[in-house]
């Protein structure tokens, strides 16, 4: 800083010395900015305060220094400025006397309200003269780059621009720079930096907020984790500058869906139900179940099937395994149900690890057709086995599985022969799917019985349900078929001659046979026995036909409970014995060449069952 001295008293201001009364003052100028306090800057008349680049709309303050360093007092009798963006501040009252190494300071404010340059003048009144001084400013604002250091040379990224993340494979991670550049001409600040979008995080923790000076940088990584395949979009935020991030996750990942009724049913993790409208028990749905790879990378799917066995769920179509499903491929598969039961129905289809429920309901089947038990009709012969059919009128699309049941009833007591060939008084069959006949086991189409041997009804009454499922078709009211045996004679099925011996007394001779018939009474009933003898020829007999009342031992029998065990069965044994006089070397009984006998009831006489002794 140089004085300047007044020799004689003139306006030479560029001197920057008074004159007052004869005395002689001096005056030293300079500023400092604030935002350099070491930096003095001295100034001379005419000299020029620069701020430099400012902020718009911040204050920059260079404060002016007025030195008197002359020997006598000096007198500054105002300070102004013209030009609205420069102020001054804290002016003390005028006039001011500065006393020789007095200082005055005078805060001169810049504050720019644009971007753009700013001049102004200030001026430095005396007791005689003016200084006047240059102020020169210009308002600007910070700006942040935004750039991505790992390229060659470094990609710039405008804001609204796009930042591509690596490729990764799921769960994995990839990351990327980003670097903030303060290529302004004045300080900028990074308020905030935030991340948002699945996958993607700031892998570097920063201090904010952060002032970055012209041409500072502060450099932090973005993380990307993708955890499904895919595209994924996500916003970097810096401040209020807004750059869309996007990465792409690498994997497979499949899609499920299924078609019903025109609508497609996209499946998930909030529905996982496979639901098949109802349906009748004997009818089948099927639905169009589709896999899709919405990945990036092929798919392999190794299995597909329903989880359980004898399921009314069944699968078609399904492609050879393992199928390779490239990305954006996808294939289709039928699921079929067909209930065999009323009401619900669960299953669940397994595609490799992931499980769906299969739901559906089964509605009452169709009614039975009409049908006939066939083969025998009406009165039934008596200790007989007819065979009975059962026939459809019209086919049954499932197959059913029946019972047919035989009774027996009347006013005596029923004949526990009565029962089926098979044995027992029920009998299993079945009727395949889409046929009419049904088939008793081994003995085919037909099944015998045993009609007994006592008078009363048989009833056959058959009972139908669906082989799978076990859904009764029975009507309310079945047809049956209904027998009769009735009440008639006895039948006699066999004769035996017993206990036959002979002796010989005093010329007299004496024998002994026992007669013994089988036969059956209908009515459980028997009232006499007949017996008649034929004389071998060459012999006399002077009776040779008895007959016997068994009545009083044959009521009692059947009224028994003995008995019943045995139907209407019977044996009746005879003892007989003869006395007289034969030849020598013969006996009695070779004179009888044969024996017949009939029994009868209160319904009539049997046939007649003969034996011969000789």
């Amino acid at each position: 800083m140089r004085p300047y001295r007044l020799t004689r008293c003139a306006s030479l201001l560029v001197l920057l010395a008074v004159c007052a009364a004869g005395q002689q003052a001096q005056f030293a100028l300079s500023y400092v900015l604030q935002s350099d306090p070491n930096a003095v800057v001295s100034l001379t008349q005419g000299g020029t305060i620069s701020f430099g680049p400012t902020a718009v709309n911040t204050i920059t303050q260079a404060t002016l220094s007025l030195t008197n360093v002359g020997a006598e007092p000096g007198t500054i009798t105002s300070v102004s400025i013209t030009s609205g963006a420069f102020r001054l501040t804290a002016l003390p009252s005028f006039p001011v006397i500065l006393p020789a190494g007095g200082n005055l300071q005078v805060p001169v404010l810049y504050l720019p309200t644009g971007i753009r340059s700013d001049s102004g003048q200030l001026t430095i009144s005396l007791q005689v003269g003016l200084i006047t001084l240059s102020l020169q400013g210009s308002g600007s604002v910070p700006n942040l780059v935004y750039q991505l250091p790992g390229t060659d040379p470094p990609t710039t990224v405008p804001p609204g621009g796009t930042i591509k993340l690596p490729d990764k494979n799921v769960g994995q991670t990839g990351s990327v720079s980003v670097r903030i550049l303060n290529t302004g001409a004045v300080s900028g600040t990074v308020n905030t930096v935030s991340v948002v979008g699945q996958g993607f995080q700031l892998g570097t923790a920063l201090v904010l907020p952060k002032t970055l000076a012209p041409n500072a940088s502060v450099t932090f990584t973005v993380n990307f984790t993708p955890s499904q395949p895919g595209t994924v979009n996500g916003t970097l935020a810096i401040n209020s500058d807004v750059i869309d991030l996007t990465g792409v996750g690498l994997g497979s990942r499949l899609e499920f869906s299924y078609v019903t009724a025109g609508t497609t049913i996209a499946l998930g993790a909030g529905n996982t139900s496979v639901v098949f409208s109802p349906v009748m028990v004997t009818e089948s749905a099927q639905l169009n179940f589709a896999v899709k790879n919405t990945g990036t990378i092929p798919a392999i799917i190794a299995n597909i099937g329903v989880g359980q066995l004898n399921s009314p769920f069944s699968l078609s179509g399904v492609p050879v395994l393992p199928a390779s499903l490239a990305p954006g491929a996808d294939f289709q598969f039928t699921i079929s149900f067909k209930p065999t039961t009323l009401g619900f129905s669960n299953g669940t289809i397994l595609i490799d690890t992931t499980t769906f429920i299969l739901t559906g309901s089964g509605t009452q089947p169709p009614a039975l057709p009409a049908y006939t038990i066939g083969g025998v009709t009406g009165e039934v012969t008596p200790r007989s086995q007819p065979r009975v059919s059962l026939t459809l009128a019209a086919p049954y699309p499932v197959a059913i599985s029946g019972t047919l049941t035989l009774t027996a009833s009347g006013n005596l007591p029923a004949d526990p022969a009565v029962q089926f060939a098979s044995g027992g008084r029920s009998v299993a069959f079945l009727i395949p799917a889409n046929s009419t006949g049904a088939v008793f086991g081994t003995s085919g189409t037909q099944i015998g019985f045993q009609s007994g041997t006592v008078a009363g009804t048989i009833v056959l009454t058959p009972s139908f349900a669906t082989q799978a499922g076990a859904i009764d078709l029975t009507p309310a009211t079945p047809s049956v078929l209904q027998l009769t045996i009735a009440p008639a004679a006895p039948k006699l099925i066999g004769i035996s001659l017993g206990g036959q011996t002979s002796t010989s007394l005093g010329g007299q001779t004496a024998a002994s046979v026992s007669i013994a018939v089988t036969g059956y009474t209908t009515s459980r009933s028997l009232t006499n026995w007949t017996v008649k003898f034929t004389p071998a020829a060459g012999f006399n007999m002077p009776k040779t036909q008895f007959t016997i009342n068994v009545q009083q031992v044959a009521s009692p029998w059947f009224l028994g409970t003995a008995s019943q065990t045995f139907g209407g069965q019977f044996i009746i044994t005879v003892p007989f014995s003869f006395q007289g006089t034969v030849a020598t070397g013969e006996s009695l009984l070779s004179g009888i060449a044969a024996v017949s006998v009939t029994v009868d009831n209160e319904l009539g006489t049997s046939n007649s069952v003969q034996a011969t002794l000789q």
